[in-house]
């Protein structure tokens, strides 16, 4: 029976990829069971570089961190908070 892999690449903020494959069998339950366990491998490479990050803002200075509060400016002009204007039917004759 021919086998094949899943396959995920991850790329970094830095331009860095890593790939991460999962061998699995010609069939379809062997294929969920290598999906299944590369989603807990992207998972868990993911929680490593999240507490890597957390690890890093305390011990770095002088670097300013990203705001995402900066993106969501309520009295930006451009967001509108009314709903868009009603179009009016055009009959087609």
């Amino acid at each position: 029976m021919a086998s094949g892999s899943v396959l995920a690449v991850v790329k970094f903020r830095d331009g860095q990829r890593q790939k991460i494959c999962v061998k699995v069998e010609n069939n379809l339950t062997s294929l969920i069971n290598g999906i299944n366990e590369l989603n807990i491998n992207v998972s868990r490479l993911l929680s490593e570089m999240v507490d890597q990050e957390k690890a890093g803002e305390h011990c770095a200075e002088g670097e300013e961190d990203y705001d995402s509060s900066e993106d969501q400016d309520p009295e930006d002009p451009k967001i509108s908070k009314q709903p868009p204007a009603k179009r009016s039917k055009t009959s087609n004759l």
